[in-house]
């Protein structure tokens, strides 16, 4: 049994197209038998009249005053609330109107800023979903500027959040706004905004090895590590909080294997940011596998989710 806990499909206003029936393909090489499966970071849509949409997109001004636009079949508008609620509603409508024998479980994207109590307390109502997804970075918001009604309905529906997180320690490679912003979406950041809020959360990208992250999760039932994608985190020292000897000398997985427990990791694929050399990667369990024992393999690949989600078998 393996659980991907977290992948992503539709169209990217950025990353291009991830077909669902590609990602279904994916999971029956693989595998997978249960999917969590959510909207790419600048998802698009087409409208009842054909009309191409791109739910959100952002800028900034002096780093602080953020403006949000979406794109109506090219004309970029600016938006003020519920950015991502015509995306939630037709991919839900997608993946529950799939035929495929994977279990897959719908994620909405939830945008910590512009959503309404109201509509978010009625989608969550209507889809009953396991957890939601914030991405602070693509959605241009950080930890602390998340509405406290939001925690409110977070809370009552007890759902966690899978969030994305980021680090840049570096002066040199992707400039200075790619640091700036990447560093909103710290580890760090969130686990404090989750503990002060009360909420639980999964800290993707191996909460970026983070030791003070990593060392609050290990204590924390409310908190967990997603660890893909592994390859590609593997091969980009700018994604984590180590220094780039360490890192390259001795590797990622090992390091997670060294810094967090086993019972606090979630396999996740990461789809389709899973590529290796412009191709599918399969080999993440074989991976896997040569750093975890059999035992602690199965917990990773589908036990840990079990229990966090409280998932049937």
């Amino acid at each position: 049994m393996i659980i991907d806990c977290h992948s992503h499909f539709g169209n990217d206003y950025y990353c291009g197209n991830v077909e669902l029936d590609d990602y279904i393909k994916y999971c029956k090489v693989l595998g997978i038998s249960h999917a969590f499966l959510m909207p790419t970071p600048w998802p698009k849509y087409f409208d009842d009249d054909g009309k191409e949409v791109t739910s959100l997109i952002w800028e900034h001004m002096n780093y602080k005053t953020k403006i949000y636009y979406s794109i109506f079949n090219g004309k970029k508008e600016q938006i003020y609330k519920n950015p991502y609620k015509q995306v939630n509603l037709k991919y839900f409508d997608l993946i529950k109107n799939n035929n495929s024998k994977i279990r897959l479980e719908y994620i909405p994207l939830v945008h910590g800023v512009l959503d309404t109590p109201d509509y978010l307390y009625e989608l969550l109502d209507n889809i009953k979903p396991k957890a939601i997804k914030m991405h602070g970075f693509a959605s241009g918001f950080s930890p602390e500027e998340i509405k406290p009604e939001i925690c409110e309905i977070l809370r009552y529906f007890d759902l966690p959040i899978i969030l994305h997180t980021s680090v840049y320690n570096y002066n040199y490679g992707y400039g200075y706004d790619t640091k700036y912003w990447r560093n909103e979406c710290h580890p760090n950041r969130w686990v404090k905004f989750l503990k002060e809020n009360n909420l639980k959360g999964v800290l993707n990208h191996g909460a970026c090895l983070n030791d003070d992250s990593i060392l609050e999760v290990n204590r924390n039932d409310n908190l967990m590590i997603g660890i893909g994608p592994d390859l590609d985190i593997s091969r980009d020292f700018f994604k984590v909080d180590i220094d780039k000897k360490t890192y390259n000398n001795i590797g990622y997985l090992k390091l997670l294997k060294e810094k967090v427990l086993t019972c606090k990791l979630l396999f996740d694929v990461d789809f389709n940011w899973n590529i290796d050399n412009g191709q599918l990667d399969y080999l993440q369990i074989e991976r896997f596998s040569k750093i975890w024992n059999e035992s602690e393999l199965d917990s990773i690949l589908y036990g840990n989710a079990i229990k966090y989600y409280k998932l049937n078998k």
